[in-house]
C-alpha cells in the first residue's frame, strides 16, 4: 500500500481547524477574565423584593406550522424568500400533533420525501427519488454514528430538509437532498415535563424533559426516553434507552457555549419484509415473518458535542463545531435471498454484521459576515469515519414457505473481524448572498480533498480524489412576501458513500441540480408557500483496475413540488405537500427503486376551544415499483390518520389514530438488489394514547 502525503491545502485546513478550536478556548479564557474584573468594580447595590401574581396554565400552548424560518439552506439566518433551493421545516408542534415516535413519523408531510423499508432497523428515506441514508444531520454536522438506527425524537426541536444536492454547503452527500435533526438546547427556560404513552403492540414510552438556569451565566437541560414494543410483525420488538443532557455557558454577552451528550442503548428484532412472486408482493398477512426466532440487533451509540458561537461584533458571527460519536452493533438477522420463489419455496440466508466500533470525528469552523449588501460565510470542515467492519453468512438455512413461513430459530455464524476501513475529508467553502435592490445572487463554492483506505482480507487499499462543487442562484423578490428563484449546481458522492472501496468503482459520482421556484408568504406570513420545478442528473462511474472510467450509468429524476406550511387562522394549523416525479436509469428507461410517480399529503390540526384540538389528515404514495429493472411493482395506497387533544391545567392527554382506515400496503424496499424479496409491509391501524404533565 503507497502512502501519499497530504496535500498543502489539506494540511493546511487541518492545522487551522485545530488552532481554531484552541483559539476559541484562549478567547473565552480572556473574556471571562475581563467579565470578572467589570463585575468586581460594580457598586453593591439591594434590589427591592418584589412578588409575583401566580400564574395560571389553562391549557397547552401551540407554536404554529410556520414558527420557524429554515437556516439549512445557507447556515445562515438568510430570509427564507432569498435562499435559491427547496427547504422544508418540520416545527415541534406538526410532531407533537401527528404524535411522532421515530423520525420516519415527522417525515409524512414533507414533499418529495417518502420512507422505505431500511432493512427493518434504521431510518431510511428516499428524497427526490434518490436514498438518503448516508444525509442525516444533527445541527448542522454529519451524523454518521446512528445511521444503522432508530434514531429518538426526544431531544429533536424540529426537522429541516434541504431538497436537492447541497454538496456546495456540506461536502459530499445525496443527490437528494439532506436531513437535519435541530437538537433542543438549554435556553434557560424553568421547567420540568414528563410524558408517557402507550400504544398498539404492547408500545410503551416514557419521556422527561427538566430545565433549568442554574446561575446567570449556566443552564441547563436533560432529555430522556424510555420505549419499549412489540410489532404487528410476529417475532419482532424493541426496546430502547435513551439520555441527552446538555449544558450551556455564556461567560459574557457575546458568547455561548453549548455541551451536549447524547447515550442510546437500542435492542431490535430487524424486519426484512415478504418476497415476491410473479412480479407481485406474495399475498399473507402484514404480521408475517420469515426470519429467524434468535435474530436481533443490539447497539450502543455515544455522541457528543461542542458548539461555540461568538459575536464578534453586530456584522460578524464566528462558530466552531466539535463532534465525536461512537458505536458497537451487532446484527443477526436472516433474510430471503433474490432467487425466485420456486415451488412456493423461498430461498434464506444468515446475514451477520456489526461494528466493533464505528466512530466518527468532526471539526468545523464557520465566519458569518454581514458586510453591506452581503451577507458572506467563509468555513472549513474536516470528518474522518473509521469502521472495524464484522461480517459472517451462512448460505446453509432451510427454505421456507414463500405463504406460510414457519418460525424457529435460524443459524449464527459470529462475528469475525472482516474489513478496515477509514474515510478522511477536509472541505473549505465559502458564500456569498448579494442584494441589489430587489434582486438576490447567491453563489456557492466548496473545495473537498477525500482520502479512504481499506484493508481486507490482508490486502490494502486507497481511494485519493479532490472535487469542487458549487450552486449559483439568483433571487428576485416581487414585494415583502413573495420571490421567484433560479439555481444550478453541482455535487459529489463517493460510492457506497465511502464505507468501502470497490476497485469497479473508483470514481466518485457527479450530480447536477437545475431548479426554479416560488415562495411566498400568505395570511400575514402565517403560511409559508414553495413551488418548485427541478431536474436531476446524476452520473455513477463504473471502472477498471486503474480507475479509468470504462462505462457509467445515468439517472434523471425531474419533477415539481408544491409545499404549505402554517396557520389557517390563530388556532388552525395545517401542513400540505404534492410530488410529481418521473425518474428513470437513461440506460434502460426503467424507473429505479421505490420511487412513486406521485405523491400527496395533508395534515390539518384545529382547536375550536382553549382545551380541545383535533386534527387529521391523509398520505397518498402512487404506483412504484421494487428491485432493480423493476422487478416488482407495488400498488399505490392512501392511509388517514386522526388525532384529538384535550388539556386541562398541567394535564394534556392525546389520542392519535394512525391508518384509521386499515389499509393494507407495500411500504417499500431498501434498494434495488434486495428488492425482489424484501419488501416491507406497512403498518395497520395503530393507536397512540400520550399524556403530557408540566410541572
Amino acid at each position: 500500500m503507497s502512502h501519499h502525503q497530504p496535500k498543502p491545502l489539506v494540511t493546511a485546513v487541518r492545522a487551522q481547524l485545530f488552532l481554531t478550536m484552541m483559539m476559541t478556548g484562549l478567547t473565552m479564557v480572556v473574556s471571562q477574565q475581563v467579565a470578572a474584573q467589570e463585575t468586581a468594580i460594580q457598586p453593591l447595590t439591594t434590589l427591592p423584593s418584589t412578588t409575583l401574581a401566580p400564574i395560571v396554565v389553562t391549557a397547552k400552548t401551540y407554536e404554529g406550522y410556520a414558527a420557524y424560518a429554515p437556516t439549512s439552506g445557507t447556515k445562515t439566518q438568510t430570509e427564507w424568500l432569498d435562499v435559491p433551493q427547496s427547504v422544508s421545516v418540520v416545527t415541534k408542534t406538526e410532531l407533537e400533533d401527528r404524535g411522532a415516535v421515530r423520525v420516519m413519523d415527522a417525515m409524512k408531510g414533507v414533499a418529495g420525501l417518502n420512507n422505505t423499508l431500511g432493512e427493518g432497523s434504521r431510518d431510511e428515506f428516499v428524497l427526490r427519488g434518490f436514498n438518503g441514508l448516508n444525509d442525516v444531520y444533527s445541527d448542522g454536522m454529519r451524523d454518521d454514528g446512528k445511521l444503522q438506527s432508530y434514531r429518538s425524537l426526544a431531544n429533536v426541536e424540529r426537522v429541516e430538509v434541504v431538497k436537492g444536492p447541497a454538496g456546495a454547503l456540506y461536502g459530499r452527500g445525496s443527490a437528494g437532498g439532506i436531513i437535519n435533526l435541530v437538537s433542543k438546547k438549554a435556553e434557560g427556560d424553568d421547567f420540568d415535563k414528563v410524558q408517557a404513552q402507550v400504544g398498539s403492540d404492547g408500545l410503551a414510552v416514557a419521556r422527561v424533559d427538566s430545565s433549568h438556569k442554574l446561575s446567570d451565566t449556566v443552564n441547563a437541560r436533560i432529555n430522556a426516553e424510555y420505549r419499549r414494543s412489540d410489532s404487528y410483525v410476529d417475532h419482532v420488538d424493541s426496546n430502547d434507552v435513551f439520555i441527552a443532557p446538555t449544558v450551556r455557558w455564556q461567560p459574557t454577552d457575546q458568547q455561548t457555549l453549548d455541551f451536549s451528550l447524547d447515550f442510546m442503548r437500542q435492542h431490535l428484532v430487524p424486519y426484512r419484509g415478504v418476497p415476491s412472486k410473479d412480479g407481485k408482493p406474495v399475498d399473507v398477512p402484514p404480521n408475517t415473518f420469515y426470519g429467524g426466532t434468535n435474530d436481533y440487533q443490539d447497539s450502543d451509540t455515544w455522541h457528543a458535542n461542542v458548539n461555540h458561537e461568538f459575536d464578534v461584533n453586530e456584522n460578524v458571527k464566528w462558530t466552531n463545531r466539535a463532534s465525536y460519536s461512537h458505536i458497537t452493533l451487532e446484527q443477526k438477522g436472516t433474510r430471503q435471498s433474490s432467487a425466485d420463489v420456486v415451488n412456493d419455496k423461498v430461498e434464506r440466508t444468515v446475514n451477520n454484521f456489526g461494528y466493533d466500533p464505528r466512530t466518527s470525528k468532526t471539526l468545523q469552523s464557520e465566519l458569518a459576515w454581514n458586510k453591506g449588501n452581503h451577507e458572506l460565510l467563509f468555513g472549513a470542515d474536516y470528518n474522518d469515519i473509521d469502521i472495524d467492519l464484522t461480517l459472517a453468512t451462512d448460505k446453509n438455512v432451510p427454505p421456507t414457505s414463500a405463504t406460510n413461513p414457519s418460525a424457529g430459530p435460524t443459524p449464527n455464524p459470529g462475528f469475525p473481524a472482516f474489513r478496515k476501513n477509514s474515510t478522511q475529508s477536509v472541505g473549505v467553502f465559502a458564500q456569498d448572498v448579494y442584494h441589489i435592490g430587489d434582486w438576490s445572487l447567491v453563489g456557492n463554492v466548496r473545495y473537498d480533498n477525500m482520502r479512504l483506505s481499506q484493508n481486507a482480507n490482508g490486502k490494502d487499499s486507497e481511494l485519493n480524489d479532490d472535487k469542487f462543487s458549487y450552486r449559483t442562484g439568483v433571487v428576485y423578490k416581487f414585494n415583502d412576501a413573495t420571490s421567484a428563484y433560479a439555481t444550478v449546481a453541482r455535487s459529489w458522492q463517493l460510492p457506497y458513500s465511502g464505507t468501502f472501496i470497490n476497485p469497479k468503482l473508483g470514481a466518485l459520482y457527479q450530480t447536477d441540480l437545475k431548479e426554479i421556484g416560488v415562495k411566498t408568504y400568505l395570511n400575514n406570513d402565517d403560511i409559508m408557500l414553495n413551488a418548485s420545478l427541478y431536474r436531476i442528473d446524476k452520473e455513477d462511474p463504473k471502472t477498471n483496475g486503474n480507475r479509468e472510467v470504462t462505462d457509467k450509468d445515468e439517472f434523471r429524476h425531474q419533477g415539481l413540488e408544491l409545499e404549505a406550511r402554517g396557520k389557517l387562522s390563530d388556532n388552525w394549523d395545517v401542513s400540505a405537500g404534492y410530488s410529481y416525479l418521473d425518474a428513470e436509469d437513461k440506460k434502460t428507461g426503467l424507473t429505479p427503486n421505490d420511487v412513486p410517480n406521485q405523491t400527496f399529503s395533508l395534515w390539518t390540526a384545529y382547536q375550536p376551544a382553549d382545551q380541545w384540538r383535533i386534527g387529521g389528515g391523509v398520505n397518498y404514495i402512487s404506483d412504484r415499483y421494487a428491485g432493480d429493472a423493476e422487478a416488482v411493482e407495488l400498488a399505490g395506497y392512501t392511509t388517514v390518520d386522526l388525532m384529538t387533544a384535550y388539556s386541562m391545567g398541567k394535564h394534556n392527554l392525546q389520542l392519535n389514530l394512525n391508518n384509521a382506515l386499515d389499509k393494507e400496503y407495500a411500504l417499500g424496499a431498501t434498494n434495488g438488489t434486495s428488492g425482489k424479496n424484501q419488501i416491507g409491509l406497512g403498518a395497520p391501524r395503530t393507536w397512540l394514547l400520550t399524556y403530557n404533565y408540566a410541572f
